[in-house]
């Protein structure tokens, strides 16, 4: 294929009302090295407008891309009609069945119902949609249609890359999931794969290191004021990293331990920025491990739940971590954060909030008074919220509410039990008796205390039953040990009794 020459390019006809979107765009032709011609930058001071419009569309397009929105077919009279009425004209020129004009909406709108000639309309060129869920995928196809116009070369990663670093922040776990989806099996894509999560991952830790974004000190306020600061930006460290998780969550069902190097070394990078030792407010600096807590959560569920115990393994318990705190000394991953360990340092009552607003969909204002008035106290406030904002990263693993709440028990029993054998197989390698500081304990204590589930003997039943043949022995967990299991459940079990037996 030959590459256009200077003067060629894809036209964008649009309103100026859609100009954010159309500076989006223009981002991603540029990233495809697509030559494109758009009014704002292409019409220098003084030139005949309608000349040089005319001469930009019947010239050198290679390409028309006729943006709609709803601002745009709600316009009585626009220049953009002129520019449809010189494509039509041109369309008519060109040989069938040539790719050319491309209709786009930026929004719901109806296809204006422009004649073409021929009995042919607007409407009966198939449009793409830059909006919604499917919005990086879209960009490609775009991309890819209007490159094939241009007789260039196809969709690179990059294109890929910066389709994803364009959409906006409720677009992007949408995005990362269905590009998870597309790419986990193919080895053709690996490089693209890692690249693109490895892009998410540094976006979590640049923003992490961001005091503006997370301050590590409070700015003046009374008590209650701090109290929403820190839930307000509980909710945020979900924000960011609800992209990465949602690529998480279908890696570790449809991976394989060769294919999750990316997200080994993504949760890896985000629990070694919590670690860090910094300054300011203790309250503020525990948040830091709410990413880890959600990565944690999100592959252990996601792994748990789809029976693959091999990227459990390897997500969270043969990735380790040097641990500054223990004289750099590596832990696994599940070792580094606990359901408590975010909300320490005096944000008990944030957690409280987080967990009632989360179930009631109370603003956090509401529920902190509500909360004041002895009404909001929750049993197991972290493993509360945790369960509510989960839910949807779960949607089409667990579609069905009681199918999520028992994934959810069972998975604070897997994480808890794993730990549990980690700390005493350490205490014994080490020749000193093991005081087990294990806290992965969470909403299924209260729930057995409520007659509600047994899980923990749920999953010793599952032991006895498989013995040796239990799928988290033959993945290596445990040592693949089932003594080594089956005495982890005995220690776990005895503290959940006693945590439960509070819960009342």
């Amino acid at each position: 294929m030959t590459e256009p020459s200077a003067s060629e390019h894809a036209f964008i006809s649009y309103v100026h009302e859609d100009s954010e979107q159309i500076d989006k765009l223009t981002t991603l032709l540029k990233a495809a090295n697509i030559p494109h011609w758009r009014d704002r930058t292409d019409l220098g001071p003084g030139d005949m407008w309608k000349a040089k419009i005319r001469e930009a569309i019947s010239s050198g397009s290679l390409a028309f891309l006729a943006c709609f929105s709803t601002k745009s077919t709600g316009k009585p009279k626009s220049y953009q009609n002129e520019e449809i009425t010189l494509a039509a004209e041109e369309f008519r020129l060109r040989p069938p069945g040539r790719t050319w004009l491309i209709p786009v909406r930026f929004d719901d709108c109806e296809i204006p119902e422009w004649d073409l000639g021929g009995g042919r309309t607007l409407r009966d060129i198939n449009y793409i949609d830059l909006f919604g869920d499917h919005y990086a995928e879209n960009v490609v196809k775009l991309i890819e249609a209007t490159k094939k116009a241009m007789g260039l070369t196809g969709v690179d990663p990059a294109t890929v890359r910066t389709a994803v670093s364009e959409a906006t922040a409720g677009e992007r776990p949408a995005l990362l999931r269905r590009l998870a989806k597309d790419m986990i099996r193919d080895p053709a894509r690996e490089i693209e794969l890692d690249e693109l999560i490895t892009q998410e991952v540094s976006s979590i830790l640049v923003a992490m290191g961001d005091t503006d974004r997370f301050p590590q000190s409070f700015a003046g306020g009374t008590n209650d004021e701090h109290i929403i600061q820190i839930a307000e930006t509980a909710i945020d460290y979900w924000r960011l990293v609800e992209p990465f998780c949602a690529s998480l969550q279908v890696a570790a069902r449809w991976g394989s331990p060769a294919s999750l190097s990316p997200w080994i070394k993504g949760i890896r990078a985000v629990a070694a920025e919590a670690m860090k030792i910094i300054g300011g407010y203790d309250a503020l600096n525990a948040l830091r491990y709410l990413p880890t807590l959600f990565t944690v959560t999100v592959a252990a569920m996601a792994a748990s739940g789809q029976g693959r115990w091999d990227n459990f393994r390897v997500l969270i318990v043969d990735n380790t971590v040097p641990n500054p705190r223990l004289q750099g000394k590596r832990v696994a991953i599940i070792e580094t954060v606990s359901p408590y360990q975010p909300f320490s340092g005096g944000a008990e009552v944030a957690a409280h909030i987080l967990a009632r607003s989360g179930t009631t969909d109370d603003d956090l204002a509401t529920a902190l008074a509500e909360y004041n008035k002895k009404y909001g106290k929750i049993h197991t406030p972290v493993a509360e919220w945790l369960f509510a904002i989960l839910k949807p990263t779960f949607d089409d693993q667990f579609p069905h509410g009681d199918a999520y709440e028992e994934a959810f028990d069972y998975t604070e029993i897997a994480l808890g039990v794993v730990n549990e054998d980690l700390g005493s197989t350490r205490a014994a390698e080490n020749g000193q008796p093991f005081f087990s500081r294990n806290k992965w304990f969470g909403r299924s204590t209260w729930r057995y205390a409520h007659r509600h589930c047994e899980p923990v003997k749920d999953f010793a039943d599952e032991q006895q039953l498989r013995g040796e043949e239990w799928e988290p022995l033959r993945a290596g967990l445990f040592g693949g040990s089932l003594d080594r299991a089956q005495n982890a459940t005995k220690q776990y079990d005895e503290t959940f009794k006693e945590i439960a037996s509070h819960r009342w």
